[in-house]
């Protein structure tokens, strides 16, 4: 997992030269060109040494104390991979909290942006099934049955932190289409709490320009399953 965070970025602590942020992966034409303006010539990296201190910063809060929490809690951990709507593998009523984050409509184009993740494991991109709807209105119901799987997979009382953003310039603001669908899945909202931020220049290389245009917000819906 600390090598897929590490394939590509604007440091030596990554495995290439300069690029786009580590979540966004250039098409090899695209780098050949940033390389070609840059003067960069792609250098040999001690990869084990770049994994290894990158770890290193990940495990710095990592007291014994913690430690020792996530040694009990990996027994049951569990990994899954597939459709987020039919999760069969978890009991139901067997979850306290969820946290997650859907696509935000058709936004980002995720295929493109991980192939050289997917590439790295072996994976194609293309195989992939995404939820990435154009229209509100699918995206509703797509999100609707999201909502009835978390609904049967979460206990009574148990928590949802959902996360969304603004889309098309701002016009759109998702808690506003999450809140339905939530309500009609059986839970209660809460409360929503909107992060607003100032963005770092890497953020530049989404078009956000700071509450201007962009996905300027983070906008979390917490909901609770009715008792």
């Amino acid at each position: 997992m600390v090598a897929l965070n590490r394939l590509t970025g604007h440091s030596p602590g990554f495995f290439s030269v300069y690029t786009l942020p580590p979540n966004q992966a250039v098409s090899v034409k695209a780098q050949r060109k940033i390389n070609e303006a840059r003067g960069q010539t792609p250098p040999r990296r001690r990869v084990a040494e770049i994994i290894c201190r990158k770890t290193s910063q990940l495990l710095k809060d990592c007291d014994e104390e913690v430690c020792q929490t996530l040694s009990v809690a990996r027994s049951g951990a569990r990994l899954l991979t597939g459709d987020s709507t039919d999760t069969a593998q978890m009991p139901g009523g067997s979850v306290a909290l969820v946290v997650t984050s859907p696509p935000f409509l058709d936004v980002v184009d995720y295929a493109s942006d991980n192939w050289l993740r997917c590439w790295f494991m072996g994976i194609d991109a293309g195989s992939v099934k995404l939820t990435i709807p154009n229209k509100l209105a699918d995206w509703e119901r797509a999100m609707t049955a999201l909502f009835r799987e978390l609904c049967r997979v979460l206990r009574p009382g148990g928590h949802i932190a959902f996360e969304v953003g603004e889309v098309r310039g701002g016009k759109v603001k998702l808690e506003e289409t999450v809140l339905p669908c939530g309500v009609e899945a059986g839970f209660t909202p809460l409360l929503v709490v909107i992060n607003d931020q100032k963005f770092t220049k890497t953020a530049n290389c989404w078009g956000v320009d700071n509450n201007f245009k962009g996905t300027n917000t983070n906008r979390i819906v917490v909901f609770q399953k009715r008792e």
